[in-house]
C-alpha cells in the first residue's frame, strides 16, 4: 500500500513540476516578447490586440477580440480604453448593431501594428526546435489546451479566431493596405 501511496506522490510532485516547467516557459517567452515591444512602447496585450483588429477588417468588436485574446470582456474594455487614450484605435458605433461598438486602427495605431508583427523574439525561441519537433510540440499543446476547455466548460470554437480565420501578419505588400495570412486549420502543423 505504501508503494501505491509513493507512486501517487511522484505523480503529483511530478504534475507540479511540470506545470511550473510549462508556466515558467510561458513567462520568459512573454518576457522576451515585452522586451522586444519595449523600443515601441506598446504591451504585448495591446500588440496582439493590433493584430486582432487588423485581421478583422478593422471591425472587431469588444465581445469578438475578448473571444481572440482569451480575457474577460470587462479587461478587453481597459484595454481597448487605454489603445484608444494612446491614439492607437478609435471606436466607432457599429453600423450594424448600435448598442455595439467596433474598434479600428488609426494611422498611429496602424504604425503600431506593422511594428508589432515583426515578432522576432519568439520566432528565435521556437526555431530552436526542428520543424518536426515544432509540430509535436503544437500536437501535444492542442491536446492540453481541448483538455482544458472541457473541463471548464468553454467552447473552443468561441475562442479560436487565431487558429481558423486569416491574421494579418504580414506587412503592406500593396494599396489594399495589407495582405493577411492565409487561413490554417486549428488543427494545423503549419507553425512558423
Amino acid at each position: 500500500m505504501a508503494h501505491d501511496d509513493s507512486k501517487k506522490d511522484d505523480s503529483l510532485i511530478n504534475s507540479y513540476r511540470l506545470f511550473t516547467l510549462l508556466r515558467q516557459t510561458a513567462d520568459s517567452v512573454y518576457k522576451a516578447r515585452e522586451t522586444e515591444l519595449k523600443k515601441y512602447n506598446l504591451s504585448p496585450e495591446q500588440a496582439a490586440a493590433l493584430v486582432c483588429i487588423r485581421s478583422l477588417d478593422n471591425k472587431a468588436t469588444p465581445a469578438e477580440l475578448s473571444r481572440w485574446l482569451f480575457r474577460k470582456r470587462n479587461s478587453t474594455t481597459i484595454l481597448l480604453n487605454r489603445m484608444q487614450k494612446l491614439g492607437l484605435i478609435d471606436k466607432r458605433v457599429n453600423k450594424d448593431r448600435k448598442n455595439s461598438i467596433t474598434a479600428e486602427l488609426t494611422k498611429k495605431g496602424y504604425e503600431a501594428y506593422k511594428n508589432s508583427i515583426e515578432f522576432r523574439a519568439f520566432y528565435d525561441i521556437i526555431n530552436v526546435l526542428p520543424e518536426n519537433k515544432r509540430k509535436q510540440l503544437w500536437s501535444l499543446l492542442q491536446i492540453i489546451r481541448l483538455k482544458v476547455f472541457k473541463d471548464l466548460q468553454l467552447d473552443v470554437n468561441a475562442h479560436s479566431g487565431f487558429f481558423d480565420k486569416p491574421i494579418a501578419i504580414y506587412p503592406e505588400t500593396s494599396n489594399t493596405g495589407y495582405v493577411k495570412s492565409k487561413r490554417k486549420d486549428h488543427n494545423s502543423s503549419s507553425l512558423i
